[in-house]
């Protein structure tokens, strides 16, 4: 299980973010369209200091010594019996999930009634993709109605994590309200990216099912299934970048291709540009802003620190900053050290968790999703992060089971039926 703990997750998603952007940038011949978008967003190399590099390494040595101080700390991780009745957690994640979903029809329903019906939408989509986004921006049904629809990778984690607990003992109608939702959520979130430009939602619900599925079976399982969610992700990031680069003379795949290669780019001058200037400290505005949205307290601090908000924003070009900058940008260079250890001794005690039942399980799937785009953004504290972990918490509460809230000392057996039958033959 090694490979699925924070260290290892921040190994591959900061891995693949320096060979992706160091060879983008070390073949400007092969990869030309990278200058151009790069020209786009006013970003030059120059920002490549070794001040940036020593930092991000300070970061990660921060977060490792966290890691490793909660691994000192903590007992071995036992598994358990899953807490829940999985049958009740099929039902709510099946009615949590048509709520969202629902809402999130009757939204793009009611857009497109408007502009005059669906198939002059699916045109606009497809002409002008950015003014299809707007105008359903401008369309809201309610005040944080986007967590709905950001929500539904937290469900579909959930039912992915009840079908691989369940094993061949769920109940049929459990495992057909699961799948259902895997289903309804794999066309929905390949179909709104299109318009929204939320791919990230799709990669979140691909990736958080794996996870949840391999931790709870406890070895690497279905890799034709991830190869499968990678290729679906790659569609749909091909798509959407061939509608919104219309001017580009070249094949849909290679400028999907080059502007992945120009995010990997993006993203890591987006870490190393906050060590090359001045300015005054942001105290959270980054690091915390999630948080403050959900508890609505945004319109306060907002006013407040704009001025040292605006004065970063030169410090990155298109994004956010990622986990390993935003708390410099915050906190300056001992707070950031002080946020990234506490970070790192709160990320392998879920893990730790995680190991030893369901809900903690999905609760780390999502956390690790944000571990694997940590380059791309500090999305483990974003409003769409920390609402999927709140419905996977508040589910996981509804539905625990009676007997195990009553006798918990009876739970000491395997976490999932397959992890059960394989001890045995062993």
């Amino acid at each position: 299980m090694s490979w699925l703990s924070p260290p290892s997750l921040l190994a591959i998603c900061w891995g693949l973010t320096f060979a992706v952007a160091g060879l983008a940038l070390a073949l400007p011949e092969t990869f030309d369209l990278v200058p151009v978008f790069l020209w786009r967003e006013g970003l030059t190399p120059d920002a490549f200091s070794w001040l940036g590099g020593l930092w991000l390494i300070t970061a990660l040595a921060a977060l490792l010594t966290g890691d490793l101080a909660a691994r000192v700390a903590l007992p071995p991780a036992r598994p358990v019996r899953p807490s829940l009745d999985l049958s009740r957690a099929a039902r709510l994640t099946a009615r949590a999930n048509t709520l969202f979903l629902g809402t999130t029809l009757a939204w793009v329903a009611l857009t497109a009634a408007r502009f005059g019906g669906l198939a002059n939408l699916v045109v606009l989509a497809a002409q002008d993709t950015l003014g299809a986004r707007d105008l359903l921006l401008d369309n809201k049904l309610f005040t944080g109605m986007r967590l709905f629809y950001a929500a539904l990778p937290a469900t579909g984690c959930l039912a992915a994590a009840i079908l691989a607990a369940g094993g061949h003992a769920l109940p049929r109608r459990a495992r057909r309200r699961c799948t259902m939702v895997l289903l309804l959520n794999s066309v929905a979130l390949f179909l709104l990216p299109v318009v929204m430009s939320q791919r990230l939602l799709l990669l979140q619900f691909v990736l958080s099912a794996y996870l949840v599925t391999c931790l709870i079976r406890r070895r690497i399982v279905g890799l034709r299934w991830l190869a499968l969610g990678t290729i679906v992700f790659l569609s749909v990031w091909t798509l959407r970048e061939s509608l919104t680069n219309p001017h580009f003379d070249r094949p849909a795949f290679e400028i999907a291709a080059q502007k992945l290669a120009f995010y990997f780019v993006n993203d890591l001058w987006n870490s190393f540009a906050p060590l090359g200037a001045e300015v005054p400290l942001t105290l959270g505005a980054h690091s915390l802003h999630g948080l403050m949205v959900l508890t609505f307290s945004d319109g306060v601090f907002a006013p407040m620190l704009a001025s040292r908000v605006q004065a970063a924003q030169a410090l990155r070009g298109g994004g956010e900053f990622s986990l390993l900058a935003a708390p410099y940008v915050d906190f300056g260079l001992l707070g950031g050290v002080l946020v990234l250890l506490i970070a790192g001794f709160v990320l392998r005690l879920v893990f730790h968790r995680a190991q030893a039942g369901l809900p903690w399980a999905a609760l780390y799937a999502q956390i690790g999703v944000a571990l694997l785009i940590s380059s791309h953004g500090l999305y483990v504290t974003h409003q769409n992060c920390l609402f999927s972990l709140l419905v996977i918490a508040v589910i996981s509460r509804m539905a625990r089971s009676r007997r195990s809230a009553t006798s918990p000392r009876k739970s000491a057996v395997p976490l999932c039926h397959e992890s059960k039958g394989r001890r045995a033959h062993a």
